[in-house]
């Protein structure tokens, strides 16, 4: 009796300490009373979709922004603008749009009228990593995921603490691009910072003044990057919409041949939306540095050594750890062009929400395994001829081995 007298008042407490309503203020300084979950939410601005996916509130979404990239499921929904007029929202009968701040700047009109139709306006997006994990509760307490989102937390906390730990000795030092017009970086504190940090990559740039207060951005200049030439291990730029960036650009820059990184060719081009994006994926650019960086970490106690047979996805995983073969990422999804009927997300037998989805898509579009435009069959076993010949295909030789396990292909590749 008394336990079910305790377990009754624990689930009391429970409730009223993760009720509604719930009081927030958003970043324009607008404070938001949510008396209960929206269910008819239209987002402005990808990182909120992705978010919203990823905490299993997809079906509160009836709109999103026409620059999506992540999931492919997106694809499916209606797409608007913050430019459109306010009666194209109006018809969609949403009860909640999420905005960016720098749209709220501009179009602070749009915002106005959204209002004055009882429509709630929400303008999130954090400039630091610090403000990452309140922001997804903040969408758990919108969307009414609040559970998804401190599990969401949790599971981004375990995947980056997985890492093997780096030590002191192996730290590089790199300059990371944001974008090459005054080449800016990323500050101390900046979801950038974050990522390099737990990569073992100390930006030379990180501790510039910000541009203005609030911003995670900064400049450094030309001659700066010079001076310090060669003490700049890596060049690292992030390529997206506000830096159209190639490997050839940063090579062919006037001066550049006084960096260190970049008369070694030690340049990587990185997404824009992996890397700096407050969203899980940005665990992918941990991943990714440690691949192309750290490789010996990454590879030295890989965790599939095993003696399993040799399956699509395991090939694929272990090919590319060890090759080192950079992530393909998905582009927008009106700039996306297909690949022989493929689009990238579309395989509809791995989960979207898994890193071997990234896995599948990298080996898909750069041919390291044969797959079906719609299917990837994650966990289809190889034969030992397959692995050959997709072996001899990727290092361009004849490969004649007797691979049967992962742990044979590991061992193959090492040598």
């Amino acid at each position: 009796m008394k336990k079910t007298f305790l377990l009754s008042l624990f689930t009391l407490l429970t409730i009223l300490i993760f009720s509604y309503p719930y009081t927030f203020t958003d970043d324009s300084g607008n404070v938001i009373k949510v008396d209960k979950p929206f269910k008819r939410i239209i987002t402005l601005y990808s990182g909120y979709t992705e978010n919203i996916f990823y905490m299993n509130a997809q079906d509160s979404l009836i709109a999103v922004s026409t620059s999506e990239a992540f999931p492919p499921k997106a694809r499916n929904l209606p797409a608007i603008s913050y430019k459109e007029d306010v009666e194209k929202f109006i018809s969609l009968n949403p009860d909640l749009v999420l905005i960016h701040p720098m749209m709220v700047r501009r179009y602070g009109d749009l915002v106005e009228k959204l209002e004055a139709f009882g429509i709630t306006v929400v303008s999130l997006q954090p400039e630091t990593f610090d403000d990452v994990f309140p922001y997804w509760e903040k969408l758990g307490i919108l969307t009414g995921r609040i559970d998804e989102s401190k599990a969401l937390i949790k599971e981004f906390e375990l995947n980056v603490n997985s890492m093997p730990k780096l030590e002191q000795k192996d730290f590089k030092t790199i300059f990371f691009e944001s974008m090459h017009k005054n080449f800016k970086t990323r500050t101390d504190g900046s979801i950038v910072d974050f990522v390099l940090q737990k990569s073992g990559l100390i930006n030379i740039g990180s501790e510039e003044n910000p541009l203005f207060n609030g911003s995670s951005v900064a400049e450094f200049s030309k001659e700066q990057l010079i001076e310090n030439g060669d003490k700049i291990e890596y060049y690292i730029a992030q390529k997206g919409s506000v830096n159209k960036i190639s490997k050839d650009i940063i090579k062919n820059e006037s001066g550049f041949n006084a960096i260190k990184a970049v008369r070694n060719d030690n340049i990587i081009i990185i997404d824009q939306k992996i890397i700096s994006r407050p969203t899980p994926r940005v665990y992918y650019s941990i991943v990714e540095f440690y691949k192309l960086i750290h490789n010996d970490y990454l590879t030295s106690n890989h965790y599939l050594y095993n003696d399993e047979k040799v399956s699509k996805i395991s090939f694929s995983t272990i090919t590319i750890d060890f090759l080192m073969i950079p992530f393909k990422t998905p582009e927008y999804f009106k700039k996306e062009i297909n690949k022989d009927g493929h689009l990238f997300g579309d395989f509809s037998d791995i989960n979207y929400r898994d890193i071997q989805h990234l896995y599948a898509e990298t080996a898909f579009y750069n041919d390291i395994v044969d797959s079906k435009s719609n299917k990837f069959e994650p966990n289809s076993i190889l034969s030992s001829n397959d692995i050959n010949s997709y072996l001899s295909r990727i290092l361009n030789e004849t490969v004649n081995e007797n691979i049967v396990t992962n742990k044979d292909l590991i061992d193959f590749l090492r040598k």
